[in-house]
């Protein structure tokens, strides 16, 4: 009798295995080795910091290669840059045919254990400037077999937005002309490579100097002059604009372009000029004429994060993979009818 009771829950322990056991799990295949030469040039790319013409910024990229083989070989390597950025002074760099925004570069003889510093340029080539927005090209080494390494990314930054402060005064106009004199301070921490002031003018004014620049962006709105030396952080950058003025009374707007990189209000002054001279400290509330406001265009590739929040609302869960209550309770259950009817037969062979 007990023989048959303990073969009972034998029984039952072996069906209710698969109930109380979590979901098979496949064993991972491995695939298997192939036979290659492994790389001996390796290629590692420094960060770049874009900076100068706010429009095209540019910077340079200091790319090693070394020969980490036994012997003496070329070096050469692979670069790749991602969107909105060309390649613009290159040692020794050919495109890649068939490869979009891929170069090869390099090709100098290096010793066992040598490497040589390759120095680039690269510049932005978004439609509109573009600032505080991170992106990743990639370097990867090979050898004069062809034989490449892997790629290891290289972080490419446009410039951080700022503040940069605008005053602005204007002298009496005296026979036709009249000088203003503007200050611009980098009120940012950190220094700027560069900036365009834009002089709105009404007819019966024009911009005797400095040069406006040609680069057809504000031909027929405005005179652009541009100031590409470098303004460190709370350096006050000052020069005289000079005007020629018929008519009488106008009115002049000078403001800081582009208007997207700022994130303080006081880049833009409006200046009345007459006989007894003009002066302006920003003008926080005057808005930009029409046509001269330039929005950033986003179009640099940023590496995409990825992050998970259990807090968001409505966020979609996984299935559940193992035993749930219910399973529990369907195992109890049956335990328990198991046990009462091996009670009952063990009471009638008993009797019997």
């Amino acid at each position: 009798m007990n023989r048959l009771l303990r073969s009972g829950l034998l029984a039952a322990a072996l069906l209710l295995v698969p109930v109380l056991a979590g979901p098979a799990v496949a064993a991972p295949v491995l695939a298997a080795p192939t036979a290659s030469t492994a790389p001996t040039i390796t290629a590692r790319g420094d960060i770049v910091f874009l900076g100068g013409d706010p429009w095209a910024p540019s910077g340079p990229l200091g790319v090693t290669v070394r020969n980490t083989g036994s012997a003496a070989a070329k070096g050469f390597f692979v670069l790749r840059l991602p969107v909105d950025v060309d390649l613009l002074r290159g040692e020794d760099c050919e495109i890649v045919r068939g490869t979009p925004r891929t170069w090869l570069c390099g090709g100098a003889e290096l010793p066992a254990g040598g490497e040589r510093v390759y120095r680039l340029t690269i510049g932005s080539s978004a439609s509109e400037p573009v600032f505080g927005v991170p992106a990743w090209g990639a370097v990867a080494g090979r050898d004069a077999a062809g034989v490449t390494d892997r790629f290891t990314d290289f972080r490419v930054n446009w410039p951080d937005r700022t503040s940069l402060r605008l005053r602005a005064t204007a002298d009496p106009v005296v026979h036709g002309t009249t000088t203003v004199r503007v200050r611009v301070t980098n009120a940012g921490t950190f220094d700027i490579g560069g900036y365009s002031l834009f002089v709105t003018t009404p007819a019966g004014v024009r911009v005797a100097a400095p040069t406006c620049a040609d680069r057809g962006r504000m031909v027929g709105v405005a005179c652009e002059v541009l100031r590409p030396n470098v303004l460190g952080d709370g350096v006050t950058d000052s020069f005289d604009v000079r005007l020629t003025v018929t008519g009488g009374t106008k009115t002049v707007q000078v403001s800081l372009a582009p208007t997207n990189r700022y994130t303080n209000k006081d880049t833009v002054t409006t200046l009345r000029l007459n006989g007894s001279g003009g002066s302006g400290a920003g003008d926080a509330t005057t808005p930009s004429p029409t046509g001269t406001a330039l929005t950033p265009s986003p179009t640099a590739t940023a590496r995409p994060t990825v992050g998970v929040t259990s807090s968001t609302p409505g966020a979609v869960q996984l299935p559940r993979t193992g035993p749930s209550g219910g399973a529990y309770a369907l195992v109890g259950a049956a335990l328990l009818a198991l046990g009462a009817g091996l009670l009952v037969l063990r009471r009638r062979l008993s009797r019997g």
